[in-house]
């Protein structure tokens, strides 16, 4: 009798063993492949209802812009500073969402975050990643004399000309500095077209969001910058 009061604990107590057991390794198996789990830093919050599947964190519905809200507000109180903020022009296309880039002083890393809505799903997938950084290709390496800027080119093939010696440097300098991204399917709705004679270059921009610049030589990005603007003439606002 005793023995088999002693062998029903010792079941007991191995099914409690692998019981936990199995639910640690599939726990486990929700942070395999994560490079950066937010719940495990002191300085990059996790934003609520994000729970880890790996390789990215959902949560139900569509909650991307308030995702990126949240990081906007939350990350800066912990020292990071945003390098580069994108986001879908169409928020109500399938996938639409956001990618940022933080910079830390003493972070050897660049933090990105990107987020996506899945209307299939009727889930928000978010990534963490740590990069190199980002970089600012130059495209425009010989002196150009003359450019030629046509500010609507889906109304008219007219550009106008531009000579001035300063102001040509000034926006070369510009479009040299500004950051290469990937490709998007859909940009901002502005759109311009600025002719340097060995290059021409797509300008897509919001005033409050940025501006991408789209050549054979791939794509890339600057904060929506009034210097630009002024100088170009690209936009009625100024």
């Amino acid at each position: 009798m005793k023995f088999w009061k002693l062998a029903l604990l010792i079941l007991i107590i191995l099914l409690i063993v692998g019981g936990v057991f199995y639910f640690q390794k599939k726990q486990a198996e929700k942070y395999n492949g994560l490079p950066i789990i937010p719940e495990r830093t002191t300085d990059i919050p996790l934003y609520s209802g994000l729970k880890p599947a790996s390789p990215v964190y959902i949560t139900e519905g569509d909650q991307w812009e308030e995702i990126l809200h949240f990081y906007e507000n939350e990350l800066p109180k912990n020292g990071w500073s945003l390098t580069m903020s994108q986001t879908s022009s169409d928020n109500s296309e399938d996938g639409a969402g956001f990618t940022s880039y933080w910079k830390k002083e003493n972070t050897p890393w660049v933090l990105s975050i990107s987020a996506a809505y899945f209307m299939n799903l009727n889930q928000t997938e978010v990534v963490f990643d740590k990069s190199e950084g980002l970089k600012a290709d130059p495209w425009i390496d010989v002196e150009t004399l003359e450019i030629c800027i046509n500010e609507q080119p889906d109304r008219s093939d007219e550009c106008f000309k531009m000579t001035d010696k300063q102001t040509i440097g000034q926006i070369i300098s510009l479009i040299n500095g500004a950051l290469v991204v990937d490709p998007q399917q859909i940009y901002y709705n502005g759109k311009s077209v600025i002719d340097f004679g060995g290059i021409s270059i797509d300008v897509y921009y919001d005033l409050e969001k940025g501006v991408y610049f789209v050549s054979d030589k791939g794509a890339k990005w600057m904060k929506p910058q009034k210097e630009f603007f002024e100088l170009t003439k690209i936009s009625k606002e100024y």
